[in-house]
C-alpha cells in the first residue's frame, strides 16, 4: 500500500474493500537473528499472501510490546499499542475499508491479551465497524500439517530457534548471522524452553497474594533465545514459509466468501470464571 498512489488506492476501493494489516515487533532475537526479525516475517507472510488473494498490504506495524529489556527492544505498552492498532483500523474504515486481517508475527502475553482485548471493543463500541469483518490471523495458527509452530511449540522452541531462524534463513537470509549463534547457560535456557514467560522474574515489597509484583526480565539473560536455533535450514523454512502462505489464503478467501450481510448471532461462550478465593 505504501507504494501506491491515493488514485491507485481509490481504484482498489472501487473493487474490494478488504486489506491485510502485518503487525511485528522490534525486539531481542539472540546474537543471530535481527531486532526486525517478527516485523519482516509479518511484512513478507502479508505481502504473498496478498499477492495470491489480490488483496491489498497495509505497512506493517512494527511497534508492539514485548516485554524483553536486551539492547534494541523497543517496547510500547499493551495500552497504547491497542490504541494505535484502533486508531489505524478506524483510519482505513473512514476510506471504506470493511474486511480486516491482521497477520500476527510477534505473541507475548500482555500483547495478546490487550489485542484482543481492544478488537472486541473496537466492535462493540464504533459505530464505523457496524458491518466490519476484523479476523485475528496470529502466524503460528497455520500450520495444518504440524511439522511447523506445533511441532516447535511442543518442543519449547518458542523464540529465535529452529523455526524464526529456518523462515528467517528463507525470507531474509543476508540478516542471519550462525556464525555468531550464542546460547545462554543451559540453567536458564532450559528455564526459558520450559516456559516462553519464564524469561520474567517478580519482585514485591510485600510477599503477599494481594500485593501486585513487579515483573522485569531476568537480569542472568544475557542472549535472550529459547530453542534450538542450531536445528535450522533455509530449506525448512522455504518449506515452513509456502505451507503457511498457502494456509493463510485459502483462510482469507474462505472468509471473504462468505462474509455476505450483516451480522447475526453466534454461539457463545464466556470465558471461566476467575474471580476465586486466594489464600490471605
Amino acid at each position: 500500500m505504501e507504494q501506491l498512489t491515493v488514485r491507485q488506492v481509490r481504484e482498489y476501493l472501487a473493487t474490494s474493500r478488504s486489506i491485510i494489516v502485518p503487525i511485528g515487533s522490534i525486539e531481542q532475537h539472540g546474537y543471530h537473528l535481527p531486532l526486525v526479525t517478527d516485523t519482516l516475517v509479518a511484512r513478507e507472510i502479508s505481502r504473498r499472501v496478498g499477492s495470491r488473494t489480490n488483496t491489498l498490504v497495509a505497512p506493517v506495524i512494527s511497534f508492539t510490546f514485548s516485554g524483553g529489556g536486551l539492547p534494541g527492544t523497543i517496547n510500547v505498552s499493551p495500552a497504547v499499542m491497542s490504541l494505535l492498532v484502533q486508531d489505524i483500523l478506524s483510519s482505513l474504515a473512514l476510506q471504506g475499508f470493511r474486511q480486516f486481517f491482521l497477520v500476527l508475527a510477534h505473541g507475548g502475553s500482555e500483547n495478546l491479551a490487550a489485542l484482543g482485548d481492544a478488537l472486541k471493543i473496537l466492535l462493540r463500541s464504533n459505530p464505523l465497524f457496524e458491518q466490519g469483518l476484523i479476523c485475528l490471523f496470529p502466524v503460528w495458527k497455520f500450520d495444518a500439517q504440524g511439522t511447523g509452530w506445533r511441532k516447535a511449540f511442543a518442543e519449547g522452541d518458542w523464540h529465535a530457534g529452529w523455526l524464526e531462524t529456518s523462515l528467517m534463513l528463507a525470507l531474509a537470509p543476508e540478516l542471519v548471522r550462525l556464525e555468531q549463534l550464542e546460547l545462554d547457560p543451559a540453567p536458564l535456557l532450559e528455564l526459558q524452553i520450559a516456559h516462553p514467560d519464564n524469561y520474567q522474574r517478580a519482585e514485591k515489597i510485600v510477599d503477599e497474594p494481594l500485593v501486585i509484583p513487579r515483573l522485569s526480565q531476568r537480569p542472568d539473560i544475557r542472549v535472550g533465545v529459547m530453542g534450538y536455533p542450531q536445528r535450522a535450514s533455509r530449506e525448512l523454512g522455504m518449506k515452513l514459509a509456502e505451507s503457511m502462505v498457502e494456509e493463510m489464503a485459502a483462510r482469507l478467501e474462505s472468509i471473504r466468501a462468505r462474509a455476505q450481510g450483516g451480522y447475526r448471532e453466534v454461539q457463545f461462550t464466556p470465558p471461566p470464571i476467575v474471580i476465586r478465593e486466594e489464600s490471605t
